[in-house]
């Protein structure tokens, strides 16, 4: 019996985003690809631009927004089933849409739809997930293989740096809840003179100015509105990432072997991220986001939680 399981980056079955925002979803067939042994197919990853982050406002006309493709760059279809290699074979197709967008749905209802079913290709839709922080608080062994294979992904963007980096990842454009205090406060916590930092960005004139205004007491490297694939490879390639209520950095320190400084998507000092307004504080899907602690140490605004962690990796 083979069955296999794809996410396919499309308006017609999903919400498109950033990168961030679809990689969840890529991530949610693979997870279930390996906890049920399906065959993972791999569709190709496209995202919208940067242009969906710098134009604020609801008057964003998103169509006329250009897409990114990350198959290139990226290489994950490398050693993976390609959508292309499965056209030829005679699949049933099942749609699977089993909770609002964005939220996790019960891994039993997924069971009962794929049992006794046999050469089928079953699509993500809607935005369904499973985050890889449920596994983790589910399925210790499961999370440590699915981890293993994402840090062993991107070898190849690998590069060495001549001082130890920090990149801060800055949200901007459509999200500015996260004020830039919390960055002043996480570079007042210690010598930055042993650091080079980079700071990361996308948004209007008026956004950027704003970050190098509140910074300018700070040695920093700028890279704002900058192409988007150098900034991935130089974060990818920090010693350290702080991160903001962002996807981008956060789905980046899945594949790095840097360590991760950031703010859960719920914290209880800023507005909470898009849908996860009705998780729990510090959730992500139905669990709490913390996994991998020795590498991923969540804070708050003022940098004062979880500071000796901090202090102890700076």
């Amino acid at each position: 019996m083979v069955n296999y399981i794809t996410t396919i980056i499309s308006k017609e079955y999903m919400s498109v985003g950033g990168f961030g925002h679809v990689f969840y979803d890529v991530l949610t067939a693979y997870i279930l690809a390996e906890k049920y042994n399906l065959k993972f197919v791999y569709s190709p990853i496209d995202s919208l631009s940067d242009d969906y982050h710098r134009i604020v406002g609801k008057k964003r006309k998103i169509h006329k927004i250009k897409k990114i493709s990350w198959d290139n760059f990226l290489k994950l279809d490398n050693n993976e089933l390609n959508i292309k290699d499965i056209e030829k074979l005679n699949l049933s197709k099942e749609k699977i849409n089993l909770c609002k967008s964005f939220f996790s749905f019960p891994l039993i209802k997924f069971e009962n739809i794929i049992r006794n079913k046999n050469n089928t290709l079953f699509i993500l839709t809607n935005n369904n997930r499973v985050y890889l922080n449920e596994i983790y608080h589910l399925d210790k062994n499961l999370f440590n293989r699915i981890y293993k294979k994402l840090k062993n992904k991107l070898l190849h963007l690998e590069s060495k740096n001549h001082k130890k980096t920090l990149a801060l990842h800055i949200r901007q454009g459509d999200w500015t809840n996260v004020p830039i205090k919390y960055y002043q406060n996480f570079l007042n916590l210690y010598d930055t003179s042993k650091y080079e930092i980079n700071i990361f960005s996308v948004g209007s004139c008026k956004q950027m100015n704003n970050i190098k205004n509140l910074l300018k007491d700070y040695e920093v490297n700028y890279y704002l509105n900058t192409d988007v694939f150098d900034t991935f490879k130089k974060i990818y390639n920090s010693d350290i990432i702080v991160a903001g209520q962002s996807n981008f950095p956060k789905i980046i320190a899945l594949f790095s072997k840097a360590k991760l400084i950031y703010l859960p998507y719920k914290d209880g000092e800023c507005k909470p991220l898009g849908i996860n307004r009705k998780f729990k504080l510090y959730h992500l899907g139905t669990k709490p986001e913390l996994f991998d602690e020795k590498n991923r140490i969540f804070t708050n605004i003022s940098c004062n939680l979880n500071r000796d962690k901090i202090l102890e990796i700076l």
